[in-house]
């Protein structure tokens, strides 16, 4: 089994009934909400890896055995605001995401609901 991309990995597995690899190996066959949820998970997952990239970089920069100067200042606020500027995309993929597993879980509970309410029926 392979890491996960993401943290909300089960419940997109759970709302699509696909593993992660089956629906991001898919490309047709899926209903409109599972793609949109294939998409938003593939989006939020890139997001997470520029994330986990950038953070590495901060974390080279000021790591190296390097004299504290206005350049290293410099670099470490460049990288900084470049690590922010992800960071907030990522946020924003996750929150589409969320919104779109809201969504989706909503429908399946209802439709669950409904499958399980008896129906009274009269005989004539």
């Amino acid at each position: 089994m392979s890491a996960p991309l993401t943290r909300f990995d089960a419940r997109v597995e759970a709302a699509t009934s696909l593993s992660i690899a089956a629906l991001h190996a898919a490309q047709d066959g899926l209903d409109d909400a599972a793609a949109r949820l294939r998409d938003a998970h593939r989006r939020l997952a890139q997001a997470e890896t520029q994330t986990a990239f950038e953070l590495v970089r901060l974390r080279l920069a000021t790591d190296r055995q390097r004299r504290v100067d206005d350049r290293l200042l410099d670099d470490i606020s460049t990288q900084l605001e470049v690590l922010e500027d992800i960071a907030t995309a990522r946020d924003e993929a996750e929150q589409d995401l969320l919104d779109l597993l809201a969504r989706t879980e909503q429908q399946h509970s209802a439709a669950a609901v409904t499958a399980a309410t008896p129906v009274a029926v009269r005989s004539r």
